[in-house]
C-alpha cells in the first residue's frame, strides 16, 4: 500500500537491510518492537524473541505485511539452552544471522534492603549472559562470511549509575564491557559490535523506575522509542563502537571525569 500523500516514507537505511536476517530479542513491546518494525519496512526479514506470546502475535501480523517471511519466536533469552536452540532453529529456516540485535532486558524492582543473590544471577541472566550467549552462538557464520552486525542494548546507567541496589547498571556496565573487548578483535574481520546508550525512554521498564521513585530525567536525557531505533539503524555496521542517544548525558561522561568529587556529591542526590 502506498503511504498517504504527505506522509514520509520510513528510512531505508541505503538498503543495508534489505534482504538481511535481523534477530531481534525483546521484541514483544518498546523499542525491540520498535526496531522490528524499522527493519523490516527497510527490506529485512526480522525473527522477533520474546516471552510474551500474545504480544509477539501482534507484533507478527504487523511484520508479514511488510515481509511474509518475518515471524516470532516465544523465547525465554535467561534460558540460554532455549536462545541457543532458536538461534539454531532460525538459522535452519532462513539462512545465517546477518543482524543481531540484544534487546531484551529486565531490571528486579527491589530496593537494596530487600535483593537477593538470586535477584541478580535473573538480571544478569536476562541482561548479560543472554546477550554472550547469543553472541557466540551467530559469531561462527559471520566470521566465516566476513561480516555480521551485533548490536548490544545497554543503558546509561550501565556508565552513570544512579543511587540503588546495583543489579540493573552492573549487568550493563558488564554488556558493556564486553562488547567493547570483542569490538577490537571482531571489527577488522569485518564483524561490527555497537553498545547502545539510549538515554531514558518511556517504555514499562523506563516508568517502572520512576513508579520505583527514579527522578524523571530533562528532556535532553528522554529519547522516544521511534528516535533511538532510528538512531541504531542509521549507526549500525559503521565505525562506531557506541551509539549514545543523548550528548547531554555524553557530557555528563566528561563531567565525572574532570570533577569526580562534584559529580558523586550532585548523583547522590539525584
Amino acid at each position: 500500500m502506498a503511504p498517504a500523500r504527505g506522509a514520509s516514507r520510513p528510512p531505508r537505511y541505503g538498503g543495508r537491510y534489505q534482504d538481511q536476517v535481523a534477530v531481534v530479542t525483546g521484541a514483544s513491546a518498546g523499542l525491540g518492537a520498535q526496531l522490528s518494525r524499522d527493519l523490516v519496512r527497510a527490506g529485512a526479514t526480522v525473527i522477533g524473541l520474546a516471552r510474551n506470546a500474545e504480544r509477539l502475535d501482534t507484533l507478527r501480523r504487523e511484520l508479514v505485511v511488510h515481509s511474509p517471511g518475518s515471524t516470532t519466536m516465544v523465547c525465554d533469552v535467561a534460558d540460554t539452552v532455549a536462545l541457543r536452540a532458536a538461534l539454531e532453529q532460525i538459522t535452519a529456516d532462513h539462512g545465517p544471522v546477518d543482524l543481531l540485535i540484544n534487546n531484551a532486558a529486565q531490571d528486579p524492582g527491589v530496593r537494596l534492603t530487600a535483593i537477593t543473590e538470586q535477584d541478580f544471577r535473573h538480571t544478569f541472566d536476562v541482561n548479560f549472559f543472554a546477550p554472550v550467549a547469543a553472541t557466540l552462538a551467530v559469531l561462527p557464520a559471520m566470521l566465516e562470511r566476513g561480516h555480521g552486525i551485533i548490536v548490544n542494548v545497554s543503558s546509561d546507567g550501565g556508565r552513570l549509575p544512579s543511587p540503588g541496589p546495583g543489579a540493573y547498571p552492573s549487568s550493563k556496565a558488564a554488556l558493556s564491557a564486553f562488547s567493547e573487548s570483542t569490538s577490537f578483535r571482531l571489527g577488522p574481520k569485518g564483524v561490527r559490535i555497537h553498545v547502545v546508550y539510549p538515554a531514558f525512554m518511556a517504555t514499562e521498564l523506563g516508568l517502572g523506575a520512576l513508579g520505583r521513585g527514579l527522578r524523571r530525567p530533562p528532556r535532553l536525557m528522554t529519547r522516544s522509542v521511534e528516535e533511538v531505533s532510528r538512531s541504531i539503524l542509521q549507526r549500525a555496521g559503521g565505525p562506531a563502537l557506541e551509539i549514545s542517544a543523548s550528548g547531554l548525558i555524553d557530557a555528563a561522561m566528561v563531567f565525572r571525569y574532570l570533577l569526580p568529587r562534584a559529580y558523586l556529591r550532585l548523583r547522590r542526590n539525584w
